[in-house]
């Protein structure tokens, strides 16, 4: 039995080094996944924006008086807001926030009323500054909403916003772009990496001679899913070290969840790319292949625009989209310092998305090859 499984071993080393060394001979693919990423980090981090069309907000009205109602209507009227969830104590607000349910959280303290009749009242602002363009855009909608609540109520008093930013103070865009560029780019160095891998061997005439050796077919898509993953992970890593050394982004979390959920991510959209490879006859079509699954990723995952913004019939098929949990993941391990039992509902779903993609490449694979 041991030697038994020694040779397998050895089997799959073989196959390993093997597709080392076509990658590294395939200038044409090494040029597609190093120079692109690196085009994408510099433009992505400076042009990257966020249109916000609806918006969650939260609020906590300690007055209780008429003249806080209406104002708390007013932002239940606006055409920018979706919803408006009332919390009673500020603790529930502020978990609005913690958990991205809405990306506002407001405050009116008690005697807001009375202080409209002699002097300014103040309101407080909570944003979450994880979405930095976001809560930018949010705060000047809501500025506008208190300034149609004062002009309808006909004060000479003014409501003056006291803003403050959850984990990202300053509302740094690079904090926010960033953190989705780390996602965004390994998963597009995994899906090209795996999608070529087995459709390059169809291409160069060597696909039979892979389907008539020992191996079995979860050898060969393993030794084709582990080069590309370690290279993906690889990338994370530099990618990383843009991010904390010449970004300025904190990583404020622990970083075996980074990696574990880097890992996790790597692994479903490895195995996504696998299956388009062995559907693909060409590596043309594994590339466009590859796009029809990056391009909704991109659109879907919440990297352009909120999820909360999209349609209700939209949200839940972005449930089978990895970069969606990645994302949320990342930001909550730099900006966050989340704990590892929060990082396990982000992280099994990418892990379960990619068994099911890879073992669908299996599958899929065994029944060409018969």
């Amino acid at each position: 039995k041991i030697k038994k499984e020694s040779i397998v071993f050895s089997r799959l080393f073989a196959l390993i080094k093997k597709e080392f060394l076509a990658i590294k001979n395939d200038k044409k693919s090494l040029v597609v996944v190093i120079i692109p990423p690196i085009i994408q980090l510099i433009i992505f981090s400076f042009a990257a924006t966020l249109e916000v069309k609806n918006m969650s907000i939260t609020v906590l009205d300690m007055d209780g008086s008429r003249q806080s109602s209406e104002l708390v209507r007013e932002f239940a009227g606006s055409t920018y807001v979706k919803t408006v969830k009332q919390v009673t104590n500020y603790e529930d607000g502020a978990q609005t926030i913690n958990t991205q349910e809405a990306i506002a959280f407001i405050v009116i303290p008690d005697g807001f009323a009375k202080n409209l009749k002699t002097q300014n009242s103040n309101i407080q602002l909570i944003l979450d500054g994880r979405r930095s363009n976001t809560a930018q855009v949010a705060e000047g909608y809501i500025s506008q909403m208190v300034l149609n609540y004062q002009n309808q109520a006909n004060t000479k008093r003014s409501v003056q916003i006291v803003s403050r930013n959850f984990y990202n103070p300053n509302l740094n865009n690079f904090w926010w772009i960033v953190p989705n560029l780390f996602g965004s780019i390994t998963m597009t160095v995994a899906m090209i990496l795996t999608s070529l891998s087995i459709a390059r061997e169809k291409e160069l005439g060597t696909f039979e001679q892979i389907t008539v050796s020992p191996l079995r077919p979860i050898e060969i898509l393993l030794g084709k899913l582990i080069p590309a993953l370690s290279i993906s992970v690889a990338e994370s890593t530099i990618i990383l070290f843009a991010a904390v050394n010449i970004f300025g982004i904190p990583l404020s979390g622990s970083v075996f969840i980074l990696y574990l959920g880097v890992a996790a991510f790597l692994f479903s959209m490895s195995g996504i790319g696998l299956f388009v490879s062995t559907i693909s006859k060409t590596q043309q079509q594994a590339i466009l292949g590859s796009f029809v699954i990056l391009l909704p990723s991109f659109l879907l995952s919440g990297f352009a625009t909120p999820v909360e913004n999209m349609p209700d019939w939209l949200e839940p098929i972005t449930n089978i989209i990895p970069l969606k949990y990645y994302i949320v993941l990342i930001k909550g391990v730099f900006l966050k310092d989340i704990d590892f039992a929060s990082a396990l509902y982000e992280i099994l779903p990418m892990f379960f998305l990619g068994f099911f993609s890879f073992f669908g490449a299996v599958l899929f694979f065994r029944n060409k090859i018969k």
